[in-house]
């Protein structure tokens, strides 16, 4: 975890600036369109998960987080 005093140092805003640089390359090559982005960055992923390089943690899937919720709203409730 990056503490705030190493957020501050003068050599984290150069990466975040590199950061955000290219962040906005890749919008503008996709028009700034969102749907753009949105295939553009699964493209990525995709793949970057084919390459077996990095490793992935997927979310829980929404359906069950949502009954994980439910569930432990009704024994509240009880």
């Amino acid at each position: 975890m990056v503490t705030k005093e190493e957020l501050l140092r003068p050599e984290m805003n150069e990466v975040v600036k590199e950061v955000r640089e290219m962040r906005m390359k890749i919008s503008e090559e996709c028009g700034h369109d969102l749907n753009r982005l949105l295939a553009y960055y699964q493209k990525v992923e995709k793949e970057m998960r084919e390459s077996g390089k990095y490793k992935f943690v997927d979310p829980e899937p929404f359906r069950e987080k949502l009954k994980a919720t439910k569930s432990s709203d009704d024994k509240a409730a009880d």
